[in-house]
């Protein structure tokens, strides 16, 4: 009797009850990405004042390891973690990866991003602009 009442209360809710171990995996690892994502976004006014660009969970693509990512434009994204501190406490690290740059660029308000994107136009431009190497 207690299942049928926990199990209308799930379905109530509108999350399924898992049949086997197989589709509860499933479920948690949605629920930790989806949690991943929300942290990121609810974390991001620590950078972004503005609650503007950053605080949408719905823009950030979150990993089962807690982890999660924001796409800023092609090649470009802000990565998110979360980390403890030596006292035990939360501390929220954002970062910028890009494509052409393997090196994680801190980031500690919306400025850093705007400072390293405006110059890649330009960057990419010249690189276009440059002579091919000959392989002869």
């Amino acid at each position: 009797m207690r299942a049928a009442a926990e199990a209308r209360v799930t379905a109530a809710r509108g999350v399924a009850v898992p049949s086997d171990l197989s589709e509860a995996l499933d479920q948690i690892a949605t629920a930790a990405e989806e949690d991943a994502a929300h942290r990121a976004a609810q974390a991001a006014y620590r950078i972004d004042l503005s609650n503007q660009l950053l605080n949408n969970p719905g823009r950030w693509r979150g990993y089962t390891n807690g982890e999660a990512t924001y796409y800023l434009a092609p090649g470009t994204v802000l990565h998110y973690r979360r980390e403890q501190t030596e006292r035990g406490t939360p501390e929220h690290r954002y970062t910028l990866l890009t494509a052409d740059d393997p090196t994680p660029v801190p980031v500690t308000n919306v400025r850093d991003i705007f400072e390293d994107l405006v110059p890649r136009p330009r960057q990419m431009a010249e690189a276009l602009d440059e002579p091919m190497p000959s392989t002869v």
